[in-house]
């Protein structure tokens, strides 16, 4: 077969210059490309040069819609991105002072195994972080 990978998932913001920010001072990641457009495209991650794993690509949204925090939580369709933790206290406490909206508390119970908890980016996107 020659699918290898997931190599990443979309989100349209609505401030993406805000979003980008966010995402590398609260989630450590940092940005690997920029289209150069205004409003940009960019292309976030932990990986330099986005071979060793998935990246997350922020772009400006284009049609209107819901905020993402008034879609049903497990409606239909793409419904959260999970990132890895080594320090699951660390990084809820990095998340609160960062203004993370937390979902509920952490649980035990992540799929497969490990403490897991939900979150909302500043625009009301699902989140997750997890240790396992």
């Amino acid at each position: 077969m020659s699918f290898t990978a997931i190599d990443h998932p979309a989100i349209a913001c609505r401030d993406v210059r805000k979003q980008i920010a966010w995402y590398c001072e609260n989630l450590g990641m940092r940005v690997i490309a920029m289209n150069g457009a205004e409003p940009p495209s960019a292309i976030l991650g932990y990986d330099p040069d986005a071979r060793g794993g998935a990246v997350l690509e922020l772009m400006p949204a284009r049609d209107a819609g819901p905020p993402p925090a008034e879609v049903a939580r497990f409606s239909p369709g793409l419904r959260h991105l999970a990132l890895r933790v080594g320090d699951f206290d660390a990084a809820m406490s990095q998340l609160r002072a960062g203004g993370a909206v937390f979902l509920g508390p952490p649980a035990d119970n992540a799929l497969g195994g490990g403490r897991i908890v939900s979150f909302r980016d500043p625009e009301g996107n699902e989140l997750q972080i997890v240790q396992r």
